[in-house]
């Protein structure tokens, strides 16, 4: 097992190697032809590789030339889910001339009812930013707005009225909204290649929520959360799509000693091994085939992979 860690940890190593090779001399991310928001999760995917230096000179990059002064990055449109990725990436490197202006602006998209929009004027509130962005709330020791989209989530599942689909969106003062129409809004059991993610945020911020304080209703819904994935289709934990599921699993077999979670997170790791572009990107048939996917998926899976065997290799 030592050297499958191992060969999953080369794996990431790859992944990191091939998104450094496309930082800037000024040590931006930014070129003619690619995208100007997407170099949100670079910070957290170098530092968990020991590319410190890179690292830190992405993020001298942002902070003389992206960040506003209301805390929001430049052309990031108020993308409530990608500036908590920038404030983890930040933030883990001690950066807080970045993290906090940035927490202060997530903190303000917060409604009433807890949850958060995907982006700060969308009308709905979305399970990702919500889960995504309380996981951040407890980085900064902001509890309050933690705890606060730990219950909105939980309203959240309470609402679900078929166990067979996941709805993931809900209004801003927190109804849930049922709409079979609309493809962007719910994970269907019955399908593959669902957005597994919006499950997967809520069981990995229950999880950490329970670390917290040990209060066992946040465990609770964690498992009814663990208990839907594995009802889902074949790729549940083989997909593009199941990377934020997968750490939110090994970090449950963390708490539980619960195999089932191990056996998920460990058929991730293999999927990305087995799929990894020859460059070190991920890209799925259905996706468009262009740069931006391959350095997204490397950024993002070489952080769960890190995450997930730096777990996994603690219990052996």
């Amino acid at each position: 097992m030592a050297n499958t860690f191992e060969y999953y940890r080369e794996t990431a190593r790859k992944a990191v190697e091939y998104q450094l090779r496309h930082q800037q001399p000024d040590g931006g991310y930014i070129w003619d032809g690619y995208a100007v928001d997407a170099h949100h999760k670079q910070a957290y995917s170098w530092s968990l590789a020991g590319r410190l230096a890179e690292a830190h000179r992405l993020l001298n990059w942002v902070q003389r030339e992206r960040l506003q002064t209301n805390g929001q990055l430049k052309d990031y449109n108020g993308d409530v889910y990608k500036h908590s990725w920038f404030f983890q990436g930040a933030h883990r490197l001690g950066r807080f001339d970045l993290s906090y202006p940035v927490m202060d602006f997530l903190v303000s998209c917060q409604a009433p009812c807890g949850g958060f929009p995907h982006f700060a004027g969308d009308r709905l509130l979305r399970s990702l930013a919500t889960a995504w962005t309380g996981i951040s709330a407890i980085h900064a020791g902001r509890l309050d707005v933690a705890n606060k989209a730990a219950q909105c989530c939980i309203s959240l599942i309470e609402q679900q009225p078929d166990d067979g689909k996941f709805y993931y969106k809900m209004t801003r003062d927190g109804r849930l909204v049922v709409d079979d129409s609309d493809p962007d809004n719910l994970i269907d059991t019955a399908k593959p290649k669902q957005a597994y993610w919006e499950v997967g945020l809520p069981m990995m911020l229950m999880c950490r929520m329970y670390q917290i304080g040990g209060q066992t209703h946040f465990l609770e819904f964690a498992t009814l959360l663990l208990e839907f994935k594995l009802r889902c289709r074949e790729d549940n934990y083989g997909w593009v799509g199941s990377g934020k599921s997968s750490l939110a699993a090994a970090i449950y077999f963390l708490i539980t000693d619960d195999r089932r979670a191990r056996e998920a997170a460990i058929r991730f790791l293999d999927f990305l091994v087995e799929t990894q572009c020859p460059e070190g990107g991920w890209r799925d048939e259905t996706e468009p085939d262009e740069l931006l996917i391959y350095i997204d998926h490397a950024a993002e899976f070489s952080v769960w992979i890190r995450e997930i065997v730096g777990i996994l290799e603690s219990k052996t």
